[in-house]
């Protein structure tokens, strides 16, 4: 579930657009690597071209003393590349429409030889949401451009009038200016009524109070806010949310996030009553059972494996749930949903919990001033046992979240506290992998696999397990060999990633075609046969060579035990040199023993941090690291 943004400008003046240039590469959760960087010099990127600018970004917003407000927005923006074209040829304006109502009041499309080409009424269609398969009163206008080219422009004025605060009394709204596309001018207006008690934020961008304008409401407080950037710069690996470093303007009239929690609170918590339903499911679960947190591990299991995740936006459900019963009853819901049935099944049986406010994406920091921003998922926090549960993460079992929980900042609504969920750590978020292979005389491989993933890679390891169930089984198997470039046949036995009751894991049987000549003399490379192909993803990512932004990491730790058993008559001659290496936080051994024909390989590799950011020259230790892994893969057993 994604809360609603107050001002529904979040990541830039134009959010809808941005996302469509800002995918960013994700590498896998066990070896991503940051780099807190600022800023560098406008040479560094001088052949990025970003597929469009922002020419004109201009709000004026009118704030009322119930914490509603109107705004006129105007947009222009110039296509500079061909991947502009689909861009920036439909633009999006979203808004709830039981809360606001918008209009575009203008748009059209400028030629490159300065034609005007206006968009007509039937051009601007009304939508549900964003097309997924929502219950929602979220709504969206859909502006089409028409002749929409490299070097045209398009143009749009729309105004926004939310007339039902999220909070009642309570106004907050925000802008972050991404660093992806040029922004020629930015420029926001606010105006507020003397009464209204209004805390702001700005960061890289110019402006503070300034002078009424004639017309103002005696005693009203006015803010005027610029921003411009010349040069744009690349997505990064990694790289954080632009919450965690962006210029940006933000108001909010919650004097802090102690304020806002109780905001949310108070309307959230009369939807966890304890119903005569609800609380004789929570009895019937937890018959027989004393120890508390067994209690709680029976009612979130339920809860996890029974209520379909739905993201369910009607009025101000953007913020608040629906009533528990009423989600018991249609067995499905949103995140806030999740959390409010789990709260009354805990509560029904003596149990405190609170929600969470988190966020889900990659922000690692809470701004200043009190917003929505960057809170967009809601889980459940038990203070009794300082624990964190994601209910709408059907395969994370208690104890663990999924990677895009850990290591963010919370907002506890019970108390208004700030905590925090757990860092990743490699003491508890590791894959172990035991392999036994078997290389016959023509130089096929048989042999066996068993994975023992936990924290973060029991989460995703259980998903990919659910998804691969209604697949063809060898189709599943030539993607893993071909990480390794290996081919073969194969299978996985049999697992059911919905049963938390049994300890997780993975076990595989398979046979590769001829990996070496045989008979030798020759020499071959350790097969990696139907297992991860972990090594072989770390050897070949390369980091960029100049960060620009701040990025997120984790810690983990992979290790892997291998017996390789040669036929009868083949004598080796040599085999790999063990390896031992630290590089910053990276930690890689492989040892290599001959008993009699059977090689035995023991390699571990861990990533040792205790928080989810780290220093400028983790790009460096990376890549040191990842020279020792390939020369280590590199090694081969050489036999006659």
């Amino acid at each position: 579930m994604k809360f609603p943004s107050q001002s529904k400008n979040y990541l830039s003046a134009h959010t809808q657009e941005t996302k469509l240039f800002v995918g960013m590469l994700k590498f896998s959760i066990l070896t991503t690597t940051i780099v807190a960087a600022t800023f560098l010099g406008s040479t560094a990127f001088a052949q990025y071209k970003s597929a469009y600018t922002t020419v004109k970004s201009v709000d004026l917003v009118e704030v009322r003393a119930n914490g509603g407000y109107s705004q006129i927005m105007e947009r222009l923006y110039s296509v500079d590349t061909k991947q502009g074209i689909s861009g920036m040829g439909e633009l999006r304006i979203d808004f709830n429409e039981k809360l606001e109502d918008v209009e575009v009041l203008e748009a059209y499309t400028l030629l490159p030889d300065g034609a005007r080409m206006d968009v007509t009424a039937d051009k601007i269609k009304r939508q549900d949401g964003d097309g997924r398969e929502e219950y929602s009163d979220g709504k969206v206008w859909v502006i089409i451009f028409p002749k929409v080219d490299v070097g045209s422009k398009v143009y749009y004025r729309a105004r926004r009038v939310q007339h039902t605060p999220y909070f009642p009394g309570h106004f907050f709204w925000y802008e972050y200016y991404t660093p992806h596309a040029p922004t020629e001018h930015a420029e926001i207006q606010l105006v507020h009524p003397a009464e209204v008690k209004m805390v702001f934020d700005a960061n890289q961008v110019q402006g503070g109070i300034v002078e009424n304008l004639q017309g103002d409401a005696p005693g009203s407080v006015r803010y005027r806010f610029s921003y411009k950037q010349a040069t744009a710069y690349p997505t990064e690996s990694s790289q954080a949310d632009l919450s965690d470093y962006a210029p940006h303007v933000a108001f909010t009239t919650f004097a802090n996030y102690a304020e806002f929690g109780k905001a949310y609170q108070a309307r959230a918590k009369p939807m966890a009553e304890v119903t005569p339903a609800i609380a004789a499911l929570a009895k019937e679960l937890t018959a027989g059972v004393t120890d508390e947190r067994a209690k709680v591990r029976k009612l979130y299991n339920w809860v996890s494996q029974n209520i379909r995740y739905v993201a369910v936006y009607v009025a101000e459900g953007g913020f608040v749930p629906h009533h528990a019963q009423s989600t018991l009853d249609n067995r499905y819901g949103d995140c806030k949903d999740h959390v409010t049935l789990l709260e009354a099944l805990l509560s029904a049986v003596g149990i405190e919990s609170t929600t969470a406010l988190v966020n889900s994406g990659d922000a690692l920091r809470i701004p200043k001033v009190a917003t929505s921003t960057p809170f967009n998922h809601a889980i459940t926090y038990i203070p009794k046992f300082d624990l964190y549960l994601d209910s709408t993460s059907r395969f994370s079992p208690m104890g663990t979240l999924p990677y895009s929980d850990a290591g963010k900042p919370t907002l506890l609504t019970a108390s208004g506290a700030i905590g925090q969920t757990p860092v990743t750590s490699w003491k508890k978020d590791y894959l172990r992998l035991a392999i036994r292979m078997k290389l016959n005389k023509d130089g096929s491989v048989v042999g066996k696999s068993t994975w023992t993933p936990r924290g973060i890679n029991e989460v995703s390891s259980r998903g990919r397990q659910f998804g691969y169930k209604n697949r063809e089984k060898q189709e599943i198997v030539n993607e893993f060999l071909e990480g390794s470039q290996e081919i073969g046949t194969g299978e996985f036995l049999d697992s059911d990633p919905s049963d938390f009751e049994t300890p997780w894991k993975i076990e595989s049987t398979f046979k590769l075609d001829s990996v070496v000549n045989m008979p030798g003399p020759n020499a071959m490379t350790i097969p990696y046969g139907l297992t991860p192909t972990l090594w072989r993803r770390l050897a070949s990512y390369k980091p960029p060579e100049n960060r620009q932004f701040p990025a997120r990491c984790s810690s983990t730790a992979y290790s892997e035990s291998i017996t390789l058993t040669l036929p009868k008559g083949v004598t080796v001659q040599r085999i790999p040199r063990n390896v031992n290496s630290q590089n910053g936080a990276y930690f890689y051994s492989a040892s290599y023993q001959l008993k009699g024909q059977n090689l035995q390989v023991q390699r571990s590799y861990a990533t040792k941090r205790d928080t989810s950011f780290c220093p400028a020259h983790d790009d460096k230790d990376f890549s040191a690291f990842r020279a020792v892994l390939r020369r280590d893969l590199k090694e081969q057993i050489f036999f006659k």
